[in-house]
């Protein structure tokens, strides 16, 4: 319901849930924090269980002012993929 109202999805006839241009969008920002936050922290010496599961809970309180400057900083230094 919360994503429905949100704008975030839709739903067929069959009650399928399709993403909505809005929550494409949001789905791919929070995709784009997870990778990179992992990334950063398995780089760090962090174990990818831990660092999945860390990543899942800063992905959505980093702002986008720290996101964007620790990624700036990692592609700078050659560190993603």
């Amino acid at each position: 319901g919360l994503l429905k109202n949100g704008g975030y999805v839709t739903a067929d006839e069959d009650g399928h849930l399709l993403l909505t241009d809005l929550g494409l969008e949001i789905a791919t920002k929070i995709n784009e924090r997870h990778r990179v936050i992992s990334e950063l922290l398995i780089k760090i010496g962090v174990d990818r269980k831990t660092a999945e599961e860390d990543a899942c809970k800063i992905e959505h309180a980093i702002s986008d002012t720290s996101f964007a400057a620790i990624k700036a900083h990692l592609e700078k230094a050659g560190m993603l993929d």
